[in-house]
């Protein structure tokens, strides 16, 4: 038990204080956190998912390895989805909606900062693939299951090209595969951009939190927030274990997979009014209570 209240008060609770700080500035000021998002989107974050696996010196097979994790777990809480949606005898939109929350993690400004807190650079530069795997499927996989065949593929894929930080991704690998030098000042540059990506994420989350509204579809919420905050982490520890993950990446692949539903969830759930009520409730609900199964995985684990 101590174990779990150090982990708590060590690695997660700053989390919840610096969004604390973005919940009380969106009660006060009411600030338009969408032009601070897409800030995020386009600035902070490519530079973050750059600079991370540039910097990391990765072994190739580990980077490869930590990829493949990431597709697999999101794939696998499909399945998981698709089993209870049909156990629970769900309509197609509420099904829609089950698999969103249960696919697509908080691995950004929550998981990033928890694997930097507890294991420093080296762990967030193994986040940051799960993390960046993770965006690039949400925005494929996971527009074409909010749209529910609404959009084709060509649209879907029109809008990953607008989001930068698949160029991000797309250029590092070319970068750390070819090993080409880049000048100093630009890579210093690059860096401080990506080091106001955590932060900044953090206060987005607060100010997110502040707004959502009408917590009231229990009979949705309860069954996913459940599996994602539980069966989640089982489903990561199968993976990670057929694949031989080891030592740094396992953890961070774990607790990146452990957790809550991601806030974009609400903003696809409202875009294809697929059950919005109760994925907010489920956003609310796995991100308050997480903190507590979070702990709970990396002491029993020993991440």
């Amino acid at each position: 038990m101590s174990q779990i209240i150090t982990v708590l008060a060590q690695n997660i609770l700053p989390i919840f204080v610096v969004a604390g700080f973005g919940y009380a500035l969106q009660k006060w000021q009411k600030l338009d956190k969408r032009t601070l998002s897409r800030v995020v989107l386009n600035v902070f974050s490519p530079a973050l998912v750059f600079s991370s696996l540039v910097s990391s010196q990765l072994p190739a097979a580990e980077l490869l390895d930590l990829a493949l994790f990431a597709l697999l777990n999101i794939l696998a809480m499909g399945l998981v989805a698709l089993a209870a949606a049909r156990l629970l005898k769900l309509t197609r939109s509420q099904t829609m909606a089950f698999l969103i929350v249960l696919m697509f993690v908080n691995g950004g400004n929550y998981g990033l900062t928890l694997n930097q807190l507890r294991y420093g650079g080296d762990g967030l530069a193994r986040a940051v693939v799960y993390y960046t795997m993770s965006t690039l499927t949400v925005y494929t996989l996971g527009l074409f299951i909010a749209s529910m065949g609404a959009l084709s593929w060509r649209e879907s894929l029109k809008r990953l090209a607008q989001f930068p930080a698949v160029y991000a991704a797309a250029l590092a690998v070319i970068v750390y595969s070819l090993d080409v030098p880049l000048p100093t000042p630009l890579l210093r540059s690059i860096e401080v951009a990506g080091a106001g990506a955590i932060p900044v994420m953090l206060v987005v989350l607060g100010m997110q939190l502040a707004d959502l509204r009408r917590m009231t579809d229990w009979r949705l919420a309860l069954p996913a927030v459940s599996l994602r905050l539980l069966a989640g982490p089982a489903v990561a520890l199968s993976i990670a274990s057929l694949l031989g993950l080891q030592g740094l990446g396992r953890s961070t692949a774990i607790i990146e997979a452990s957790m809550p539903t991601a806030v974009l969830a609400i903003v696809l759930a409202t875009e294809f009014d697929l059950q919005p009520t109760a994925v907010t409730s489920i956003v609310v609900l796995s991100t308050l209570l997480s903190p507590l199964t979070v702990a709970a995985t990396i002491t029993i684990l020993g991440l």
